[in-house]
């Protein structure tokens, strides 16, 4: 376990070094969510009511949504790509660790600068709006705890569409894909109890839900205390699947090394 700890360390450390890479995403989503939140004034302006979201809660929405999505917002897939290419893969695949937990603990330690920057900028920004009366002590507990799962979720999605670096030299088209999914069905963009009806239950049976959606809801209230447990549970019955997957998927990537280079 310490070597890993050591891992957290590193990527910390790569997340200071690379703090320009950090600060151009945190804007890119930080435009994305004003752009949104005066979408959404203009339209509560005409509408008191849109599917059941008030503007007050919608404006929490927003900037809950712009905290998940920016947290742990450091894709990985094309540094494997990149060693893939040059050969360094087989450098840590060598090593008597798990790659996929050197991966896992590294990504926690930039999500570690990540939150600590991102959540005192919009948590100043949250509370210049909307003040402290929406703030409750066990909500607030559950969505620390949500949040954290959700970034669980999202390393996982990550890691599978990570190994298809193994089949492909594409692997900025590999990258865009998996951030394209992620923010529409993840609920970065608009909420998913507004999708139209069948795409609504579509995303339902999906995992990305977990990335931005849950965390939100359990914050702002629209889920129930026993809703938030649920979402809670699901988001670590997903987590436990898409590791099986990554697991079985990432025997079959890592055998394409060693049929090409042995």
């Amino acid at each position: 376990m310490k070597k890993y700890l050591a891992y957290i360390r590193c990527g910390f450390l790569e997340g200071c070094a690379y703090r320009s890479t950090f600060i151009t995403g945190m804007l890119a989503n930080f435009i994305q969510a004003v752009v949104l939140y005066y979408v959404w004034k203009s339209i509560f302006a005409y509408q008191e009511i849109v599917n059941g979201y008030t503007w007050e809660i919608m404006r929490q929405y927003v900037f809950v949504a712009f905290l998940c999505n920016s947290v742990f917002s450091m894709g990985f897939e094309m540094n494997i790509a990149e060693r893939i290419v040059k050969g360094d893969i087989i450098l840590d695949l060598l090593k008597p660790l798990s790659y996929r937990g050197m991966l896992f603990f590294r990504m926690l330690g930039t999500a570690g600068m990540e939150f600590a920057v991102t959540f005192l900028l919009i948590g100043s920004i949250y509370l210049a709006v909307n003040g402290t009366r929406y703030l409750s002590g066990i909500r607030a507990i559950l969505f620390l705890i949500s949040l954290f799962l959700g970034m669980g979720v999202k390393f996982c999605i990550q890691y599978l569409f990570s190994l298809l670096c193994f089949y492909t030299d594409n692997s900025y088209g590999v990258t865009k894909a998996r951030e394209i999914l992620t923010n529409f069905f993840s609920g970065a963009l608009i909420p998913l109890s507004m999708f139209p009806g069948v795409l609504r239950e579509l995303v339902r049976y999906l995992p990305f839900q977990g990335i931005v959606y849950t965390p939100c809801c359990v914050f702002i209230g629209t889920f129930s205390i026993e809703e938030c447990v649920s979402q809670i549970l699901l988001q670590i019955v997903w987590i436990l699947l898409l590791s099986l997957a990554g697991t079985l998927f990432g025997k079959k990537a890592f055998g394409v090394i060693s049929m090409y280079g042995g």
